[in-house]
């Protein structure tokens, strides 16, 4: 009987032994899906294009405050940056122009007119966002002309589940103070997600020792960027869902510029500071429906972008200059239509257009630099931000001389 039952017991054995390894298999990853590619949610596994996906765990993992700290770390970018924290900062794919590289913060085209079509990601943070993605490589067939270089898109989350409340709060060397405060959730068909931030860098030390005028105390560059945002949406059916997002910056930053008014011409730094205003506001309208029992997916939306950046030299000794102010818009609508042919193939149909603006009107074109000052009888050097008797370099060099030079 025992030489009966032992082969029985150790068959047993093994059977629980085989379930058991069964049970403790690890789950299959899921791939993150990302957007820029092909315009609609795509595993990242199953895109040809060389994209690069920063996460919000990353982004917190490394405690990248900006946006451009995040970027400085994708393969094929050269991030350049003036200054410290909220200096123009250009980003160029591939040897592209900074011009060429298309951003989309939420759905909404961010390349600012007034800057020759750039975008300055030194005004962007990082913190409450849930993902960057970056496309390299010409996308011009998807995105149109701006997209010469690439894509850089930024994306907030969207509330789900139960209220959520966050907050944080940090300070550091260079005078550094952060706070950031967030809500989100979701109550039936309505979702929510509200996020405030705030970077402050009171003292970044940018002018090296060795320039300074015997007695000369340096100046460091102080920023502040406060930057705002809400994405709010409601889904009526399976076939049928609205959303919105509104999102804002106000920036402030003080930096040393260079005086040229020296005996020997040789450029020292100033021993006042230029100060910049930028204000962003990004707003847009979107509604999603299904047709033909969901086969036919459409999203039609509208978006308006406004731009404005006020930059003050200071007094020369002949009086305060003129502010040089840059102002710059755009509206647009969209329309993206998909119909799913099989499991692996898709059918996209996208048609996006700025409206037309009517002759006389200050803004003519969406991709004309616009640029006035509060004295129309300053000379043309003065608007640049040089006047007689002592010469100051431009506050903003144009982006095409910028990117010409960097490159």
């Amino acid at each position: 009987m025992p030489n009966i039952l032992q082969p029985a017991a150790l068959a047993g054995v093994l059977l629980v032994a085989g379930t058991a390894s069964a049970q403790q298999s690890p789950p299959t990853p899921v791939s993150p899906l990302v957007v820029s590619p092909t315009l609609t949610p795509t595993p990242i596994d199953q895109v040809a294009s060389a994209i690069t996906l920063i996460t919000a765990d990353q982004i917190d993992a490394h405690q990248w405050r900006t946006v451009p700290d995040a970027l400085a770390t994708a393969p094929g970018l050269n991030v350049v940056q003036t200054g410290g924290p909220g200096g123009l900062t250009s980003v160029f794919i591939r040897g592209a122009n900074s011009n060429h590289t298309e951003v989309i913060v939420d759905g909404i085209d961010a390349n600012d007119p007034s800057q020759n079509g750039a975008f300055d990601f030194g005004q962007a943070l990082a913190t409450g966002l849930q993902s960057i993605e970056v496309l390299r490589g010409p996308q011009s067939s998807l995105y149109g002309a701006d997209a010469l270089g690439g894509v850089i898109r930024l994306e907030t989350p969207e509330g789900e589940g139960r209220p959520t409340i966050t907050a944080s709060l940090e300070g550091g060397s260079f005078d550094t103070f952060n706070q950031t405060g967030g809500i989100s959730g979701s109550e039936g068909g309505f979702h929510y997600a509200l996020n405030v931030s705030h970077f402050r860098s009171g003292d970044t030390p940018v002018t090296p020792s060795g320039l300074l005028a015997p007695g000369e105390a340096a100046i460091g560059d102080r920023y502040d960027n406060l930057t705002t945002s809400a994405k709010l949406g409601y889904v009526v059916s399976n076939d049928l869902s609205f959303g919105l997002v509104l999102r804002y910056v106000d920036t402030d930053y003080r930096s040393t510029g260079e005086n040229y008014d020296t005996a020997d011409f040789i450029p020292q730094p100033d021993s006042a500071q230029t100060s910049q205003w930028e204000r962003q506001f990004f707003v847009r309208g979107e509604a999603k429906f299904g047709l033909f029992d969901n086969q036919f997916q459409n999203t039609v939306g509208v978006a308006y972008a406004n731009f404005q950046t006020t930059s003050q030299a200071p007094d020369d000794g002949f009086g305060l200059p003129a502010p040089v102010v840059d102002n710059g818009d755009r509206l647009k609508f969209d329309w993206l239509g998909s119909v799913a042919l099989n499991a692996q193939n898709t059918l996209l149909r996208r048609c996006h257009r700025p409206p037309d603006r009517q002759p006389g009107e200050r803004h003519r074109e969406p991709y004309r630099r616009l640029r006035r000052t509060e004295d129309a009888s300053h000379s043309g050097a003065e608007r640049g931000g040089q006047r007689s008797g002592r010469l100051r370099r431009p506050l903003r060099q144009p982006r095409h001389l910028a990117d010409r030079a960097s490159l």
